[in-house]
């Protein structure tokens, strides 16, 4: 079965993530852990931290990865295969400050989807994780969001990481 372009953006959104999360010194140990209730995108570790990650990802015209450059990670890349394996794009990652000029009232913001039954399935499905691998009660975690906003045209990322979403 063919993969909507909505779940194409979204793969690569998650893919994007996990590299700049990897830039930052996260170790990632989980991808897409599913249960009826609630997916987890990335399951990350930092120190003695556990971190849930919820991606968001959108694509976006050039115009709203939004004015001057932001910092550089260290002109971080991603390399995506075509269907034989061979590498096709290349995507420069460039991380948030929060301060880009964002475009007009209309914009779409994907942060915007963490609605407070999105938090709820997250929480449900971090409790399975936290159970399944047989963590304790009082494992030290977050739960963690990184918005993408992808200019396919550019092959450009904009990352942005909102920690301790539930906070």
């Amino acid at each position: 079965m063919a993969r909507t372009k909505k779940r194409e953006t979204g793969d690569l959104g998650e893919k994007i993530a996990g590299r700049f999360l990897r830039s930052k010194g996260f170790d990632i140990v989980g991808w897409n852990y599913l249960k009826p209730w609630g997916e987890i995108d990335i399951i990350t570790q930092k120190g003695e931290e556990t971190h849930f990650i919820e991606v968001k990802t959108i694509s976006v015209t050039g115009a709203a990865i939004y004015g001057e450059t932001p910092g550089f990670l260290k002109k971080c890349k991603i390399f995506l295969s075509d269907k034989f394996g061979r590498p096709e794009w290349a995507y420069t990652i460039h991380e948030s400050t929060g301060d880009e000029q964002r475009g007009g009232v209309d914009e779409y913001l994907p942060e915007d989807n963490l609605h407070s039954w999105k938090l709820e399935r997250l929480k449900k499905a971090i409790r399975s994780y936290m159970t399944e691998k047989r963590m304790p009660e009082d494992a030290d975690w977050q739960l963690d969001a990184v918005i993408v906003r992808i200019e396919t045209k550019g092959k450009t990322a904009l990352v942005e990481y909102l920690e301790d979403i539930l906070a």
